[in-house]
C-alpha cells in the first residue's frame, strides 16, 4: 500500500507541474480507463443477465454480430422490454460512460489546473482595483497558468514601482516648492524694505544719490537672483518632462564624446580631468553597441563635472563600467568629499554646502545641477548615488539602464 500511495503522489505531482495540454490529456486518458473498466464491467452483467433470461424462459432468443454486439428477441413483450434494455446497455452503455468521464475530467482539470490561478489573479486584480497593491499572487505551480501568475506578479510589482516612484516625484515636488519658497524669501524681504525705505525718505530729500544708487544697485542683485531662480523652476519642469530617445551607439564613441566635453572643462578650469573605462569595460567591450540617450548621459556627467570642479584641489577622475544591462559611470574629484548631510540630501532641490554651512556662497549656484542628474537618471531607467573615497575626496555614481546586442532597452 505504501508503494501505491507513493505513485499517486508521484502521479499528483507530475499532474500538477506538467503543462496545460498534457494534463488535459492524462486526465482524460485516465477517466478513459475508468470509463472503459465500468462498461465491460456493465457489458459483462448484461450479458450474464441475458443468458439467464435465455435459459429460463421460453421463446427468448439472442445472437452476436460480427462487430461484437447483442441482438436479442422475444414473444414476450414484458421480457422483450427488459432484453432490448440489456442489449442496449450492452451494446451502447460505452459512450455514456465515456461522456460521463470526459464531464468528470473537464471538472477535475477546472478545479484543480484553472480555478485555483484563476480565483489568484482575480483576487489580486480586485484588490488592485480597490487600490490595495499589497495583495500577491500565491501560485507556483510551473504550468502555463503558473507563467501567467507570475506575469501578473511581476505586473502588481511593476505597479508599486510605478506608484512609490510617484509618490517620490510628489513628495520631491513638495520639497521643491517648499525650498523655492524659502530661498526667494530673503530677495523679496530685501526689496520689499528697501522699496519701503525709498518711499519713505525720498520724498523727504533724506536720501543722498551714492546712497539711493547703492539701494538701486542691491534691488537689482535680487531680482536677478529672483529671476534665475524662476529659471532654475523652468529647468526642473523640463527635466522632468524631458522624453527619453535611445539610440545605438559604440561605448567606444560615448567614451569619445565624454573625453571632448572634460577636455573643454579641463581648459577653462585648469584642473586635470582624466575620462577612462573601467577594467569590465575595456578591451574589445570598447566596440560593442549599447542603447542609450547619449545626450542625456552628457547632460550628467557635465552637471557632476561642473559640481566637482568646484570643490577638486587639482584631479577629477571620470570611469565608465558596464555590468549586464548598466552602464555606471564614476565621478571622483581630490576634495573634502561630501558631509553627512550631504550625503543624504545632495540631490535634493536648492541644496548646496555653502547653504548648509550658513554662507551664501556663490549666487550663480541654486543647487540644482545633482537634482537635475537624479531625475535624467531615474528617467534612463537607473539612479544617483553619493559617497566619500577611502582617501580624500568625493565620489557620485550615476547609473543607467541600456541595451546591447542581445538585450533591448525598456
Amino acid at each position: 500500500m505504501d508503494w501505491l500511495e507513493e505513485k499517486i503522489e508521484k502521479l499528483k505531482e507530475h499532474l500538477k507541474n506538467a503543462g496545460l495540454v498534457r494534463s488535459l490529456v492524462c486526465y482524460l486518458c485516465i477517466t478513459s480507463i475508468g470509463a472503459v473498466v465500468l462498461w465491460l464491467f456493465t457489458r459483462n452483467i448484461s450479458n450474464v443477465w441475458i443468458k439467464v433470461i435465455n435459459q429460463r424462459i421460453e421463446n427468448v432468443y439472442y445472437y452476436y454480430t460480427s462487430k461484437g454486439s447483442v441482438v436479442t428477441s422475444s414473444q414476450d413483450k414484458k421480457y422483450k422490454l427488459i432484453l432490448t434494455g440489456l442489449s442496449a446497455v450492452y451494446n451502447y452503455s460505452l459512450f455514456g460512460y465515456m461522456f460521463i468521464a470526459y464531464v468528470i475530467a473537464g471538472k477535475v482539470f477546472f478545479a484543480k489546473r484553472l480555478r485555483p490561478a484563476l480565483t489568484a489573479i482575480s483576487d489580486m486584480l480586485s484588490a488592485l482595483n480597490a487600490g490595495d497593491y499589497s495583495k500577491e499572487i500565491i501560485y507556483r505551480n510551473n504550468d502555463e497558468m503558473g507563467q501567467i501568475s507570475q506575469e501578473m506578479e511581476e505586473l502588481r510589482k511593476k505597479l508599486i514601482r510605478e506608484k512609490r516612484r510617484q509618490w517620490e516625484k510628489q513628495e520631491e515636488q513638495r520639497n521643491i516648492n517648499a525650498a523655492f519658497a524659502h530661498d526667494i524669501r530673503t530677495p523679496l524681504t530685501v526689496i520689499r524694505g528697501y522699496t519701503e525705505f525709498l518711499q519713505k525718505y525720498v520724498p523727504q530729500g533724506k536720501v543722498s544719490q551714492e546712497l539711493l544708487m547703492g539701494k538701486l544697485d542691491t534691488m537689482q542683485y535680487q531680482e536677478e537672483r529672483l529671476l534665475r531662480f524662476s529659471n532654475t523652476m523652468t529647468e526642473l519642469q523640463r527635466i522632468e518632462k524631458r522624453e527619453i530617445s535611445c539610440r545605438w551607439i559604440k561605448f567606444s564613441d560615448l567614451l569619445q564624446c565624454l573625453r571632448e566635453s572634460a577636455k573643454a572643462l579641463e581648459q577653462t578650469t585648469g584642473k586635470s580631468i582624466c575620462v577612462s573605462a573601467g577594467q569590465e569595460a575595456a578591451g574589445k567591450e570598447e566596440e560593442q553597441k549599447i542603447l542609450v540617450d547619449s545626450e542625456c548621459i552628457q547632460e550628467v556627467v557635465e552637471n557632476l563635472l561642473n559640481n566637482a570642479v568646484r570643490y577638486a584641489r587639482q584631479q577629477i577622475v571620470v570611469q565608465l563600467g558596464i555590468d549586464k544591462n548598466e552602464l555606471t559611470i564614476y565621478v571622483k574629484d581630490d576634495g573634502p568629499g561630501f558631509s553627512q548631510k550631504a550625503l543624504r540630501a545632495a540631490a535634493d532641490a536648492y541644496y548646496s554646502e555653502e547653504k548648509n554651512n550658513g554662507r551664501e556662497g556663490n549666487s550663480e549656484h541654486f543647487g540644482i545641477g545633482l537634482s537635475i542628474c537624479k531625475m535624467l537618471c531615474e528617467n534612463h531607467n537607473g539612479r544617483i548615488t553619493f559617497r566619500n573615497s577611502v582617501e580624500d575626496g568625493a565620489i557620485a555614481a550615476a547609473t543607467f539602464g541600456i541595451g546591447n546586442n542581445s538585450i533591448f532597452f525598456n
